[in-house]
C-alpha cells in the first residue's frame, strides 16, 4: 500500500519538475539579455506569453541616486555595467569595493516592437528598499529609500505595475540598504503582458496562501490528536513543523505575511524567516527519529544539529548584520550533513522495511528537488520558477499520510485485538471444556490453524513425568489427531538444544518455539511457523494466550484425576460404613437360621435382600466418582414399602435393650429408589444403635402432610451439639465412633436429595435428636 503510493507521488513530482526543466529550456532560448545597459525586445514574439526577466549588464551608480529621466543620455554620473540581478557586495568600482550597506541607482533601457500588447511588470523583493521610475515617472516603491541608515526603512513588498503603451522605457531604480548583510537588485524583474504577468502572479499566490492553508490545518489538526493522546508525541513535532512551514511561506514568495502584517517592521519579519528555516531542521530529525529510530540519532543528534541551534538563537538575539554572516557557510552545512543526514535515515528505514518510510523517502526527495532548484534560482544558475511552494505542499501531504497511516494502523491494529480478545476467551472457553489431554491438545491445535498462513506444520510438545521424553501432537489437513513420543532435542533444527534448557522465545530456521513454564518447570511447548505469528505484538500476545489456556486446561485436568481418586477413596470408606449395616442384616439372619430351621425360608430371604443391597452399593463407587446418583425410581405404596423397613428395623435392634417404636400413617403411592430410601433408613438407625447404652427407644413415624411424605425418625439418646447440626452433613467430618467415619450421614443427604427431597436435623422436644425427612408425592 504504501510503496504504490509512494510511487504515484514521486511519479507526480518528476512530472513537475520535469515539466519545469522544459519550461527553463524553452525560456533559456527565446528570452534576450541586457548588454551595455541595453535590452532589445523588437524582434522578442511577447504575445506567445513569454515572461522576459530584466537580467543581464545594467548600468550601476554607486552611492549615486541619479535623477529620473525619459531616455538614457550621457551624464557625468560615474557608472558601471554589472551583472544583475546580483547583490552589489564586493563589487569594484572605480577603485573601491562595494560593502554591505549604502544606496545606488540602477538604470536599463528597453526597446519594445511598436506593435506590443499592454505590458506588466512584476517587481519582487529588492534589498532592501527601492524607488523604481519609468521614462521619468515613479511608478513603483518598497520602504524608504534614503541615503542615511536614520532616514531609510527597509521593506518586501512584492507588486505588479502596468507600463505605459510605448515603444521605449528607461527603467530607473533607487535602491537603499541598512539592514541586510545583503544589499541590491536582488531577482530579476518579470516583463511580459499584462494576462501573462496577473495569471503567473495569481498561480504562485495561490500556491502559497494553498500552502498556508494547509499548513494551518494540519498543525491544528495535529494539535487536537496531540491533546487527546499525549503519549505519542510526534503529532506535536508535525504541528510544530507546519507552524514553521506557514511562518516561511508567510514570509517568502510572495511575502504574504509582509503584505498582510505591514505594521511590524522589516526586522521581526526577518527574524521569522530565517528562525522558521533553520528549526526546520531539528524538529525534521526529532520527527523522523519517532518513526525511525537509531542508535546513531540516539548518541550524536544533539551534536548534528548544534549549529542549527547555533543558528536559531543567533537569530533571535542578534541583528541581521551579525546572524547573516553565517547563512552561507550553515547552508553548506545544511546541503553536505542535514540533507544527507535526512536520506540516510529514511534510507535505513526503507531497508529495514519499517512503515511510512517509502512515503517519508518520496517526502524528502521532493522538498530536497524543490531546494535544490530555489537554490539554483537564487544563486542564478538556473532560469526556472520557484518550487518550494510545491515542496512545502508535498512534504505535508507526505506527512499527512503517514500519521494518517498510521493512527489507521493503530485502529486496525485495535480492531485486530479485540477481535483477537474475543477469539480469545471463545478458544480459551473450548479449551478448557476438554474432557481429557488429547481433546484439549486437539482444540489448540484447530483453533491455532485458523491463523496459520503458511499452511505449515503445527506442533504442541508434552513432557512425560521424567522429562526425558515427549509427546508430539499434531493435526493433519483433516484435522486428525497426531501422537508421537520424541526425544527431549529439537530434531533436525538445532544440534543439541534441549527442550528443557527453552527458558524464553526462539526463533530456528522460521519456527517459533514458545515455552511454557510453571515453577521453573516446562508445562508445554509451542513450535509453529514464526511468519505467521508474529507479524505484531498483538499476534505473539494472542498465540500466548492459547498456550496459557492450554497449559490451564491441562492442569484443571491434572486436579480433576486428583479429586477423582480422593472422592473414590472418600466413597470407599462411606460404602464400608453402610456395608457394615448389611454384614450385620446376614450374620443375625444366619444366627437365626442355625438356632432354628424352621424358619430357613424367612431368614433366606432377608439375607438375599441385604446381599442385593451390597450389590447395589459397588455401583455407587461409580457413580460418586462422576459426583452423580442414579436412581432406579419405582412407583410403589407407601404403607407396603415401610412395613419391610420396618421388619429391617426389628432384626437390627433385636437383641438391644433399644425399644422400637414404628408407626405408619401413610398410605400414599411415592417414587423412590428402595434399596436406596431402605439404606436411608438403617443408617439413621444404625448411628442410634451404635449409642445404645445411651439410648433406650427408637421411634419411627411415617405421615403424608399436602404433597410430601414426612418420615420422622427420633431417639431419647444425648443429642448432638448445636455447633454440630450445620456441619454433621458433611463428607470431611471426623467421627467420634472408635470405628467410624463420620461419613454415613452424608450419603443419607447425598440420596436424599437425588430425589428431589431433604433432610433436618432437630433436637427431640423430650430429649435426643430427631432427623425428618421430606419427600415429594407422587
Amino acid at each position: 500500500m504504501d510503496i504504490q503510493l509512494s510511487r504515484r507521488i514521486v511519479l507526480f513530482f518528476l512530472s513537475v519538475f520535469l515539466c519545469s526543466g522544459c519550461t527553463t529550456n524553452k525560456d533559456e532560448q527565446v528570452a534576450p539579455t541586457a548588454k551595455n545597459g541595453f535590452l532589445d525586445l523588437t524582434s522578442t514574439n511577447v504575445n506567445s506569453g513569454l515572461t522576459i526577466p530584466l537580467s543581464g549588464e545594467w548600468k550601476f551608480y554607486w552611492n549615486q541616486f541619479i535623477l529620473p529621466r525619459k531616455n538614457a543620455k550621457d551624464s557625468n554620473d560615474q557608472f558601471i555595467f554589472k551583472k544583475s540581478p546580483s547583490v552589489w557586495n564586493d563589487t569594484e568600482y572605480f577603485g573601491t569595493t562595494v560593502g554591505s550597506f549604502g544606496y545606488a541607482s540602477y538604470e536599463l533601457d528597453i526597446k519594445l516592437s511598436k506593435d506590443s500588447p499592454a505590458m506588466a511588470m512584476y517587481i519582487p523583493d529588492i534589498g532592501t528598499a527601492y524607488e523604481l521610475y519609468i521614462n521619468g515617472e515613479l511608478l513603483s516603491q518598497a520602504g524608504i529609500v534614503s541615503k542615511t541608515a536614520n532616514n531609510s526603512k527597509a521593506q518586501y513588498r512584492p507588486q505588479i505595475i502596468t507600463l505605459p503603451n510605448i515603444d521605449h522605457l528607461n527603467i530607473i531604480i533607487h535602491v537603499s540598504n541598512y539592514q541586510n548583510l545583503w544589499g541590491g537588485y536582488w531577482y530579476p524583474i518579470q516583463l511580459g503582458k499584462v494576462e501573462t504577468i496577473f495569471r503567473e502572479r495569481q498561480i504562485q499566490s495561490g500556491l502559497s496562501i494553498a500552502v498556508c492553508i494547509a499548513a494551518g490545518m494540519m498543525a491544528c489538526y495535529n494539535l487536537i490528536f496531540y491533546i487527546f493522546r499525549r503519549k505519542d508525541t510526534t503529532p506535536i513535532l508535525f504541528e510544530i513543523h507546519c507552524i514553521l512551514i506557514l511562518l516561511r511561506a508567510l514570509t517568502t514568495g510572495e511575502r504574504i505575511g509582509h503584505l498582510a502584517f505591514d505594521f511590524l517592521s522589516w526586522e521581526i519579519l526577518n527574524r521569522i524567516e530565517y528562525f522558521s528555516t533553520f528549526c526546520s531542521g531539528p524538529v525534521l530529525y526529532t520527527f523522523l527519529y519517532r518513526f525511525i529510530p537509531n542508535e546513531f540519532w540516539k548518541k550524536y543528534g544533539f551534536y548534528f544539529n548544534f549549529p542549527l541551534y547555533t543558528m536559531c538563537v543567533l537569530i533571535l538575539t542578534t541583528p541581521n548584520t551579525f546572524y547573516a554572516i553565517f547563512l552561507n557557510p550553515l547552508l553548506f552545512y545544511i546541503f553536505f550533513t542535514v540533507i544527507p543526514g535526512w536520506m540516510i535515515m529514511i534510507l535505513i528505514g526503507v531497508f529495514k522495511k519499517q512503515k511510512g518510510a517509502w512515503v517519508l523517502l518520496m517526502g524528502y526527495f521532493g522538498l530536497m528537488v524543490a531546494n535544490v532548484n530555489d537554490s539554483l534560482v537564487i544563486f542564478g544558475l538556473l532560469n526556472s520558477f520557484y518550487m518550494i511552494p510545491y515542496g512545502q505542499i508535498f512534504l505535508i501531504i507526505s506527512h499527512s499520510i503517514i500519521i494518517s497511516k498510521r493512527y489507521s494502523n493503530s485502529l486496525t491494529e485495535s480492531e485486530n485485538i479485540s477481535h483477537q480478545m474475543k477469539t480469545l476467551v471463545t478458544s480459551t472457553q473450548k479449551i478448557m471444556s476438554s474432557p481429557d489431554y488429547t481433546s484439549a491438545a486437539k482444540s489448540a491445535l484447530e483453533i491455532l490453524s485458523e491463523n496459520n498462513k503458511d499452511n505449515k506444520e503445527l506442533y504442541i510438545f508434552l513432557p512425560d513425568t521424567s522429562g526425558k521424553t515427549w509427546k508430539r501432537y499434531s493435526i493433519d489437513t483433516k484435522f486428525d489427531l497426531k501422537v508421537t513420543e520424541v526425544s527431549d532435542l529439537i530434531e533436525d533444527r538445532s544440534s543439541g538444544l534441549e527442550f528443557n534448557r527453552l527458558k524464553e522465545p526462539i526463533i530456528l530456521n522460521d519456527r517459533l518455539f514458545l515455552p511454557i513454564t510453571q515453577k521453573e518447570h516446562i508445562f508445554l511447548i509451542l513450535d509453529i511457523p514464526a511468519k505467521s505469528f508474529t507479524r505484531n505484538e498483538s499476534d505473539m500476545d494472542w498465540v500466548q494466550g492459547i498456550a496459557y489456556a492450554l497449559t490451564l486446561s491441562l492442569q484443571n485436568l491434572m486436579r480433576q484425576d486428583i479429586n477423582q481418586l480422593a472422592i473414590i477413596g472418600e466413597l470407599t470408606s462411606e460404602i464400608a460404613h453402610d456395608i457394615g449395616h448389611h454384614v450385620l442384616l446376614i450374620q443375625k439372619s444366619l444366627q437365626y437360621i442355625e438356632l432354628n430351621p424352621t424358619l430357613n425360608f424367612t431368614l433366606f430371604k432377608q439375607a438375599k435382600k441385604e446381599i442385593e443391597a451390597l450389590s447395589n452399593l459397588s455401583v455407587d463407587i461409580l457413580e460418586f466418582s462422576k459426583k452423580r446418583i442414579f436412581l432406579d425410581l419405582k412407583l410403589i405404596n407407601a404403607k407396603d414399602f415401610f412395613s419391610s423397613v420396618e421388619e429391617d428395623l426389628i432384626l437390627l435392634f433385636e437383641n438391644s435393650d433399644i425399644k422400637l417404636n414404628f408407626q405408619n400413617l401413610s398410605s400414599d403411592w411415592i417414587k423412590i429408589d428402595e434399596l436406596r430410601m431402605r439404606r436411608v433408613c438403617l443408617n439413621i438407625a444404625k448411628n442410634c444403635l451404635d449409642l445404645k447404652e445411651e439410648v433406650s427407644e427408637f421411634s419411627v413415624l411415617i405421615q403424608s402432610e399436602n404433597s410430601a411424605l414426612i418420615i420422622i425418625m427420633e431417639d431419647d439418646g444425648p443429642g448432638i451439639n448445636d455447633n454440630l447440626k450445620d456441619i454433621i452433613f458433611n463428607t470431611k467430618l471426623e467421627s467420634s465412633k472408635p470405628q467410624g467415619t463420620g461419613l454415613g450421614l452424608s450419603i443419607v443427604r447425598k440420596i436424599a436429595n437425588a430425589h428431589g427431597g431433604e433432610i433436618l436435623l432437630t433436637s427431640n422436644p423430650k430429649g435426643g435428636t430427631r432427623f425428618s425427612i421430606l419427600l415429594p408425592l407422587s
